[in-house]
């Protein structure tokens, strides 16, 4: 999504102007303390002498890992409110006809459609780009895979994203895996996933990137720009050049 592009504005972009600094905000005034918060009690406890201090980090390190998915399934839960907010929003405004698009009926069309193609579609046909074309949707794809895994545990959404990212489970052979694909190791358990802070860090970026790259279609759509917003979209488009060069 290097070239410029542009779409219709609609009020929708501006009231997401906010998006990505409140997932920002959640993560580092939120997630990041509590997080902290559980490393000190397992600090504390390694530097006792207490002969209890084993089993209280075994128990400290478990409500870590829960603590991880439960922050990751409220980042996704964050994100799919707010992309889905917004194409309401569009919908609502410009008016477009989805029965091409979507077989779902009645006016909840946009908070109905599943993930993936579908909403993409819809997606498109609002917007005139592809969702897809963001540099940001791989790691949101993968976000609402590892969200469907926290959220439902088990099942095909686990055996997918142990595929195509095995690296979640590093005690079960990630390093065979990657090296050949096709050894047939059986899914692990969605309770044995291990999500990271690095990992949770990531999806918030990529929040922060797409809501930055609508900002910058929407600037970029504006018929009259005033001085100040020109400057700014040359240093954006060089950056942006940049970005896309790597």
């Amino acid at each position: 999504m290097a070239d410029i592009f542009t779409w219709t504005n609609c009020r929708a972009d501006i009231y997401s102007y906010r998006y990505g600094t409140i997932a920002k905000d959640f993560l580092t005034l939120v997630a990041k303390p509590s997080l902290d918060a559980l490393d000190n009690e397992v600090q504390k406890w390694n530097e006792s002498d207490d002969p209890v201090s084993h089993f209280m980090i075994s128990d400290l390190q478990e409500l870590t890992s829960k603590t991880l998915t439960a922050f990751c399934l409220s980042i996704q839960s964050l994100w799919e409110r707010q992309i889905r907010t917004y194409m309401s929003g569009c919908h609502e405004e410009l008016k477009t006809d989805l029965s091409a698009i979507s077989k779902r009926k009645g006016t909840d069309v946009i908070h109905s459609v599943l993930w993936g193609d579908e909403l993409n579609a819809v997606f498109e046909h609002l917007r005139g780009i592809a969702l897809s074309s963001f540099e940001s949707y791989p790691a949101l794809d993968m976000l609402q895979l590892v969200g469907n895994v926290c959220r439902h545990g088990d099942g095909p959404s686990c055996r997918r994203l142990w595929n195509e990212h095995p690296e979640l489970w590093p005690e079960y052979g990630f390093d065979e895996r990657f090296d050949n694909p096709s050894l047939p190791l059986h899914p692990p358990l969605a309770d044995t996933m291990r999500i990271s802070r690095e990992l949770l860090t990531s999806f918030v970026e990529a929040i922060d990137l797409f809501w930055d790259d609508i900002e910058y279609i929407y600037n970029e759509s504006i018929q009259r720009k005033a001085p100040s917003l020109e400057a700014k979209l040359v240093v954006e488009r060089e950056k942006r050049a940049i970005r896309f060069s790597r």
